[in-house]
């Protein structure tokens, strides 16, 4: 089989990431497939072309060649001019978060090819194969602190969730002595009480697509009156429908807002902080997905990856 993999693209600047590091690069070339790489893929994280090229991999100067494979690996979905240039059968591997935009699925069915949920590749209990839900929560705090204007050892902290992502936050919040309390859902009718003398929250939870429709919150806007000033919210989940009224998506390149006075973050790739490290990570995860693949064939794949895959041809 044919691998290809692209530069990350995204938003409005490149991503330092690369998605396969040349010691899986080399992996997969050994298994029998051959993966084309785009010139300067790995440049954010100090790998060269050649690095790639004694990995086995073929250096391509353009996108084309790699997007024209039976395997796109890529972090980000693609994008639109990405995917036109995919042939009709071929298989993106990417995050492609369907439901919150449906057109990354619309574009791969128009272009004939099947998606395949890098995010949604989980085992019977949920839990992902391709994670860096740790990293999102540690990364996304300390930025916080690095922007909040107060030590993290004078900030009070109120965590929505538990799970992975806010452990992450929690664990540099008690590292660091900040005061944080977690939040529980049975909680969330009380919130407005909990927020007094908060100076951040923290989301860590997703909110039901049903629940935005339906303009339910956890957090509205009227109750950041509440809040310190100076206040900060920090969306780790960065999923919408969003359960705090006025969250919306940052990039890197502007990774805050504010609304009535309370600074607001919600990057879209916390992991993006450490690329090196998030790449490693990504990389080694993916390998024995990518290999089931190209041994056994997208339909003949186990139960864990098949639940992923998202094909809306007609």
């Amino acid at each position: 089989m044919e691998i290809g993999i692209i530069r990350e693209r995204g938003g409005r600047e490149s991503d330092p990431r690369a998605i396969l590091l040349p010691p899986e690069v080399r992996a997969i070339v050994e298994a029998g497939h051959t993966v084309f790489v785009e010139a300067s893929t790995g440049e954010g994280l100090k790998i060269s072309d050649s690095d790639d090229a004694q990995a086995g991999a073929s250096i391509v100067e353009t996108p084309d060649r790699s997007l024209a494979c039976d395997l796109v690996v890529k972090l980000k979905a693609l994008s639109a001019r990405e995917t036109v240039r995919m042939k009709p059968g071929a298989i993106a591997l990417v995050m492609l978060h369907a439901e919150q935009s449906p057109e990354n699925a619309r574009n791969l069915a128009k272009a004939g090819a099947i998606g395949l949920a890098m995010e949604n590749i989980c085992d019977p209990h949920g839990n992902r194969y391709v994670d860096c839900t740790d990293l999102t929560g540690e990364q996304g705090m300390l930025f916080a602190f690095h922007l909040f204007p107060k030590s993290p050892s004078e900030c009070k902290v109120l965590v929505m969730g538990y799970g992975r992502v806010s452990s992450g936050a929690i664990d540099i919040c008690a590292k660091l002595g900040a005061e944080f309390k977690i939040l529980r859902k049975s909680q969330y009718p009380d919130i407005a009480s909990y927020l007094r003398n908060t100076d951040i929250l923290v989301n860590g939870i997703t909110w039901p697509k049903e629940k935005r429709d339906q303009k339910e919150y956890v957090v509205t806007r009227e109750m950041l009156q509440f809040m310190n000033r100076p206040a900060m919210i920090v969306d780790l989940s960065v999923d919408y429908p969003n359960p705090v009224e006025t969250c919306k998506p940052t990039d890197m390149k502007e990774p805050i807002y504010e609304v009535d006075d309370v600074v607001h973050m919600g990057i879209y790739g916390y992991p993006a902080l450490v690329p090196i490290s998030s790449s490693s990570r990504y990389s080694q995860q993916l390998l024995p997905i990518i290999l089931e693949i190209t041994s056994k064939g997208l339909g003949n794949v186990g139960p864990d990856i098949a639940r992923a895959i998202v094909d809306w041809r007609e």
